[in-house]
């Protein structure tokens, strides 16, 4: 008779594999069981919080025999913040980790079985690496707090003020102790969810890799804040580097992060950094990948797939701020773009004007209706580039590229899933899978981007 499992249940587990999301996964009573925190090899203790009917979710006890690629995490938060999955696994592991998950993925996923998953391209120095920060707040007794959330739940987990996350850029760090203490010398509110009072909302700071410029972004409400110059100016003093500090009024009940509102307390509305030597503006609400050294790698190596000779009509749909465009402008004959947040696409024609480039053309609205439009209008691109959001495509585009009968496709994705299930559509579109080039944007953490090219048969 087979046994009754139940939430609570305390269980011996021998752990074979690691899931999508960096959890271990091994079988207890012929069900998949999730253990977030043990590796592949570990026979553990662990409790069963949340039982399915095929599957189970469950907390670590206790490790009873130690994998050998596991590591002490140096991060003092790293138990508790949900930012990191794998820091008790050792970097080079992490790497083919995520080349299996996307070999898993095309295989069940697509039904692709003969093609060569590339080994992930990593990082020499893989912290410190990100040059953005979201930060919480938190009412603690007297103090403000700044940091994250624990995983699964809105209760600050990650306290930063007086800490330093290490996946951040070092002097995002400092510019988080700083705010901190204004915030708590100026005597400001938290927003409180159930009243739906209070100012702050959440706190974002950006940095340029290569200029150092900085720019600080206080998500409030609507509440007045009288001296909200004087402040931002208080923190230009003690930071120099930060070019911007940006107001967002956000009046949504939901927490959705930023509103439709910015005023610019001091400098100017964006900051600048440089991707091989192209400049490009970044707004408070623009979309700009978060490792900059592997954004790099990443682009090059669509560039590398793209194989343009200077005379072909590229489409980059989704294309955001017009990084990935403005790569290939020049070695392309024309590129367009398509992107449905209207400051992004005014971002991208900036940032075309800044680099001197003429041969770009930028779209405003849902590509799964201006790509069919423009196809139905004539448009027959030699290469078409995808970098659509973690939802991956809508069916409306993948018909398009194979009515426009487009020779070569290019897709970047940050959700192997996703990815997958549109390579199969595609290749049922008559697109075959040539290359699949995995590329770790994100250290540490169960995430894999993934550039992929695809030729029309």
């Amino acid at each position: 008779m087979k046994k009754v499992v139940r939430n609570g249940d305390i269980i011996e587990l021998q752990i074979n594999g690691l899931g999508h999301g960096g959890e271990g996964v091994g079988r207890y009573e012929d069900m998949a069981v999730f253990v977030p925190g043990a590796l592949t090899g570990e026979r553990v203790k662990a409790k069963l919080m949340q039982v399915k009917k095929s599957f189970a979710r469950a907390e670590l006890l206790a490790i009873l025999t130690k994998a050998e690629q596991r590591i002490n995490p140096p991060c003092h938060f790293a138990h508790q913040c949900g930012g990191c999955q794998l820091q008790h696994l050792d970097y080079q592991e992490q790497l083919a980790h995520k080349k299996s998950v996307v070999e898993s993925a095309l295989r069940r996923i697509a039904k692709i079985q003969n093609v060569a998953v590339q080994p992930t391209l990593g990082m020499e120095h893989p912290w410190h690496y990100r040059n953005k920060i979201h930060l919480q707040l938190k009412q603690a007794g007297k103090q403000i707090k700044l940091g994250f959330f624990a995983e699964g739940s809105y209760e600050l987990a990650a306290g930063l003020g007086d800490q330093v996350c290490l996946l951040v850029d070092q002097q995002i760090n400092q510019v988080v102790a700083s705010v901190e203490q204004l915030i708590n010398k100026s005597g400001l509110t938290v927003y409180d969810w159930s009243t739906k009072t209070g100012l702050l909302r959440h706190i974002i700071i950006r940095r340029g890799f290569k200029t150092g410029e900085m720019m600080v972004v206080i998500v409030t409400s609507e509440e007045r804040w009288p001296k909200e110059s004087e402040w931002a100016e208080t923190l230009v003093q003690r930071h120099p580097e930060i070019v911007s500090v940006v107001r967002n009024i956000n009046t949504s009940p939901d927490r959705v992060i930023l509103g439709r509102e910015d005023r610019v307390l001091v400098g100017k509305s964006f900051i600048t950094d440089e991707l091989n030597g192209l400049q490009f503006h970044i707004s408070a609400a623009s979309f700009y990948q978060v490792n900059p050294q592997q954004t790099e790698v990443l682009y090059n190596k669509v560039l590398e797939m793209a194989g343009l000779e200077d005379k072909e009509t590229v489409v980059d749909a989704y294309c955001g701020i017009g990084t990935i465009a403005t790569f290939l402008a020049g070695h392309a004959k024309q590129v367009i773009g398509m992107e449905i947040v209207p400051a992004a696409v005014e971002d991208a024609r900036k940032n075309a004007e800044l680099n001197g480039i003429t041969n770009t053309e930028f779209h405003t609205g849902m590509v799964e209706k201006l790509l069919p439009h423009l196809v139905s209008e004539g448009l027959r691109p030699d290469l078409l580039v995808l970098d659509p959001p973690r939802k991956g495509c809508e069916k409306e585009v993948l018909q398009a590229i194979q009515e426009a009968r487009v020779p070569r496709v290019v897709y970047v994705s940050c959700d192997p899933a996703t990815l997958a299930r549109d390579l199969g559509i595609l290749d049922s579109l008559g697109y075959q899978t040539i290359q699949v080039q995995p590329v770790d944007m994100f250290p540490w953490t169960g995430h894999v981007e993934c550039v992929v090219l695809m030729s029309r048969t």
